[in-house]
């Protein structure tokens, strides 16, 4: 999204410096000038770079960049649940996993809940030390849901009440408010937007939505680790995992060479690579990933 506003934002420059000189350039002549062998008609470069403000352009894209956000991170969440759950569970989970703990209804405790119990094969593998990464944040996951909710209940005012903050908005901004700063979500900027008055339209502020992009990253990090150690994620490894090949078992190969080896089958798993724990260790070689005298 950066480049692309940047790129309008010098269009915008080139369109006006252009009608400056030539103030009365029709449309057709705006297309041959800025548009041709784009393959885009380029029938909107004037209203869009002139007669729009550069407030009102950054709103519409900041309106893009959220709903895509969130979408983001329900399929993440859709692809995630699917691994343990299937049918109403895995949507009740889905959607639980978006709430915060509140004075009752659906919240992330009951997702941890209905994901299962951890396997011994996993324990630790993905789940601890360096394995986490900077972006894990479950200390904070419940102020990160709450700002969420804030967002998502802007988004969905967005959608289904032509932009105007509705009753959930209300609530959402409210129980946000207590949270909304860099240290209480572990963030380096909360992310910020123009306090909603009910029943009255609403801008997106760019900034604000991109900062948002920073609490979805910590919330899907989060989770991916936190359910790394089920079952369902085993599955998964083990329908993507590959074997070390016939080339290395018949031979001597030291501690680094291993290492490097077990690695490679991890990226070409397309998976990080793990702690090596003695029930992960286990696993590969009962499965016959790698050598049993490894």
């Amino acid at each position: 999204m950066s480049p692309t506003i940047v790129a309008m934002w010098n269009l915008r420059w080139q369109v006006q410096g252009f009608l400056k000189v030539k103030p009365d350039a029709t449309q057709d002549e705006l297309k041959q000038r800025f548009a041709l062998g784009s393959e885009i008609r380029g029938n909107e470069i004037k209203r869009a770079c002139v007669d729009n403000s550069w407030d009102e352009q950054k709103n519409r894209f900041a309106s893009i960049l959220l709903t895509n956000s969130i979408a983001i991170f329900e399929e993440f969440l859709d692809g995630l649940v699917g691994l343990n759950l299937s049918g109403e569970k895995k949507t009740k989970t889905v959607k639980a996993l978006q709430f915060p703990v509140q004075g009752g209804g659906r919240n992330y405790l009951q997702g941890y809940t209905a994901m299962g119990s951890t396997v011994p094969e996993l324990v630790g593998a993905f789940s601890s030390g360096a394995a986490l990464g900077k972006w894990y944040s479950k200390a904070k996951l419940q102020n990160l849901l709450l700002c969420y909710r804030v967002f998502k209940e802007i988004r969905n005012a967005s959608v289904h009440a032509g932009g105007r903050a509705t009753p959930e908005v209300m609530a959402a901004h409210a129980e946000f408010l207590p949270v909304a700063t860099a240290s209480a979500l572990g963030v380096k900027e909360a992310p910020k937007y123009p306090a909603p008055m009910l029943n009255q339209v609403m801008t997106v502020d760019y900034r604000g939505v991109s900062m948002f992009s920073d609490v979805i990253l910590r919330l899907i990090a989060t989770y991916d680790r936190d359910f790394s150690d089920r079952r369902g994620a085993l599955d998964d490894i083990s329908n993507r995992l590959g074997k070390v090949p016939s080339l290395w078992r018949g031979r001597t190969v030291n501690a680094k060479k291993k290492q490097k080896i077990v690695d490679g089958l991890m990226h070409n798993a397309g998976m990080p690579v793990p702690n090596y724990t003695q029930g992960f260790m286990t696993w590969l070689k009962q499965t016959d990933r790698m050598p049993a005298g490894w």
